[in-house]
């Protein structure tokens, strides 16, 4: 008993030592080494946001995000998914973030768990065509009701005004068009023109679908990192930075 009773303050000061060593490693630097999660450009045919057009473009919003995240001080963990699976996982909170124009949303839509940067970039989405039908769908009524084709996975405001016919990605949708499987398809310009080119179809463009502004949409969980993101956009707009990275892709109509 007094050679344990002798040992205690010994046993004591281990313990203290230990639990000071946890709190050191697992408490308070936490947050600063918090990681956000992403996916981006894993269908390989968002181009020219997602994926690169040649060795010196990797992509639009491949190259803006960096310069956003390492003004702001954010660490980030790019996470390969597909397109479908990455809008799930963004849904159930897997990943922190992702690019999202709030004009994809319908107006009725219920607040969801996350808030928007401010803007980044426009974006417009147009029903594409062939020539040969564009008399067909000039307006938006003359597609109300019809097979659109769309992208697996990407939300859709109004998708429930056509019949929807979903493609794995940007490359199939051209071809799909070309190959007259379908007859009308909604597309972002850029991408659209990329593909119309790689694939050899001439496309019309009908009535604008959307024209918005592509920001950065948060889970609310991480809400308090959004001052530090807005301040990095707004620095990257008044030093010219998203500027140059826009003209570097002023081939593809930006």
């Amino acid at each position: 008993m007094n050679a344990l009773a002798r040992l205690a303050p010994h046993i004591k000061k281990v313990v203290s030592f230990i639990l000071l060593i946890n709190v050191s490693l697992f408490g308070g630097g936490a947050t600063a080494d918090e990681v956000l999660r992403y996916n981006l450009g894993t269908s390989g045919s968002s181009i020219p946001y997602e994926n690169a057009v040649d060795e010196d473009r990797a992509g639009i919003l491949v190259e803006i995000l960096p310069l956003i995240m390492n003004r702001a001080d954010i660490k980030t963990e790019k996470v390969m998914l597909s397109t479908k699976r990455a809008m799930l996982a963004f849904k159930t909170g897997a990943l922190d973030f992702d690019f999202f124009s709030p004009s994809w949303l319908s107006k009725d839509e219920p607040a969801g768990d996350f808030t928007f940067s401010d803007p980044i970039i426009d974006i417009t989405e147009y029903f594409i065509t062939l020539p040969e039908n564009h008399s067909r769908y000039q307006t938006l009524a003359s597609i109300y009701g019809e097979t659109v084709g769309m992208i697996s996975g990407y939300v859709y405001f109004d998708s429930d005004k056509f019949v929807r016919m979903d493609f794995q990605a940007e490359s199939n949708l051209i071809l799909a068009l070309g190959m007259k499987r379908i007859d009308v398809i909604i597309m972002e310009e850029a991408a659209a023109r990329y593909w119309s080119s790689m694939h050899n179809v001439k496309i019309a463009m009908g009535p604008i679908h959307t024209a918005g502004q592509m920001a950065l949409r948060v889970h609310n969980r991480h809400k308090d990192k959004l001052p530090a993101i807005n301040r990095a956009i707004v620095e990257l707009k008044q030093t010219g930075q998203i500027d140059r990275i826009l003209n570097k892709y002023s081939d593809f109509s930006l």
